[in-house]
């Protein structure tokens, strides 16, 4: 049934496409903004990443912001998964990740065109983080995280509802009430069949860039990973009910992943025990519990997987992260990042698949080359 109903919902929403009304703020900046910051360069650092190749992205780039602002949209709709509509009827294209593949990958146009004819739901004011990605533990953390901890700079916005997709993965709870713990019960879910009517909408752009001159890569600022670094190290260390010991060498399981499996993964967990190494699958773990493993972390195996994103709330750790020789090395680029603006270590190396799920196997000449990397030291 559920397959019948995407069908139906993806037919629709291409025959609604062609009357939708978009205004993109990239191609020109709102009239009736408030600016947080101008417009500045950036470089990504990767002094201390480590690989045996030169990919493209490895050059030194100078990379030129967007201005940082936000606006209040009054008397908007949220449709679908926060897709904004202003009071003329256009979709704020900023909204969905300011491109419109994303926008129409929601498959919701038709609802849009449709909204008065959707169960109606008014708010006062509300600060939508729901899109298309927020589902990717990778994206929200990159994406969303900052975009929450730039608006906790402006004014009042505390008296803001934060919304979020019905059934959202618990970590989107989790990290706005351990990260920003005012705004926990502001937290509001709402469903993709649903109008939400507001009297102020406030929207920040996403703080990355995504263009031609980007060869369409994701480019985060990097001071908005180091700010939200100090913000998680900051709650951690008010935290008052922390009384367990963290190790503080891990090796991170995807045991539960569709693909990038360590095949032999008891095998090579009771080897690098050896030398301190705790298995640990962050999946099963609240994210609370994931931040804490990461900030008394000092050396980190991982293959190649979004829960190395966790780096973002590490304390002066080294990373290997094992990545399969049949990936694009465009995706090495994004832990790349977030090593490069905490000064990390970082380490690739890469392997040789054993199935097309890039599952590996990792054999003894494997192990040495890890234990040489990281200067492993038996207990």
């Amino acid at each position: 049934m559920k397959k019948i109903i995407s069908k139906v919902n993806s037919f629709l929403s291409k025959v609604a496409e062609k009357k939708l009304k978009i205004k993109n703020d990239r191609d020109q900046l709102p009239a009736e903004r408030f600016i947080i910051k101008e417009p500045f360069s950036f470089k990504i650092d990767l002094t201390n990443y480590h690989i045996n190749s030169e990919p493209y992205w490895k050059e030194q780039k100078v990379y030129q912001t967007h201005e940082i602002y936000y606006t209040e949209v009054k008397n908007a709709s949220i449709i679908g998964k926060g897709v904004v509509v202003n009071r003329e009827g256009e979709v704020l294209l900023e909204s969905t990740i300011f491109q419109k593949e994303y926008l129409d990958k929601l498959n919701v146009n038709h609802l849009i065109s449709c909204q008065k004819l959707l169960p109606t739901r008014k708010l006062e004011k509300v600060f939508s983080v729901a899109n298309r990605l927020d589902k990717s533990y990778y994206h929200w953390t990159l994406e969303i995280l900052p975009r929450i901890l730039v608006a906790t700079q402006t004014p009042s916005f505390n008296n803001y509802k934060i919304l979020i997709a019905h059934h959202s993965p618990s970590y989107t709870k989790e990290s706005i009430a351990f990260l920003f713990p005012s705004l926990a019960a502001n937290i509001e879910e709402v469903k993709v069949f649903q109008r939400v009517i507001t009297n102020t909408t406030r929207l920040i752009p996403f703080l990355h860039i995504r263009d031609t001159s980007t060869q369409m890569m994701n480019i985060y600022y990097p001071e908005m990973i180091v700010r939200l670094n100090k913000l998680a190290h900051q709650q951690i260390e008010n935290s008052e009910n922390i009384q367990k010991k963290y190790p503080t060498h891990l090796i991170i399981s995807r045991k539960n992943a569709l693909q990038r499996k360590i095949l032999n993964e008891e095998e090579t967990v009771k080897y690098l025990g050896k030398y301190g190494f705790v298995n640990i699958c962050l999946e099963e773990l609240p994210f609370q519990e994931q931040l804490l493993h990461f900030y008394y972390a000092k050396k980190v195996i991982a293959v190649h997987g979004a829960g190395i994103t966790n780096i973002i709330y590490g304390n002066n750790l080294t990373l290997l992260e094992l990545f399969p020789k049949e990936r694009t090395i465009r995706d090495a680029h994004y832990f790349a990042q977030i090593s490069a603006a905490l000064n990390f270590e970082h380490f690739l190396i890469k392997y040789k698949s054993s199935n097309i799920n890039q599952d590996l196997r990792i054999d003894q000449k494997l192990l040495a080359k890890i234990g040489k990397t990281l200067s492993l030291e038996m207990l």
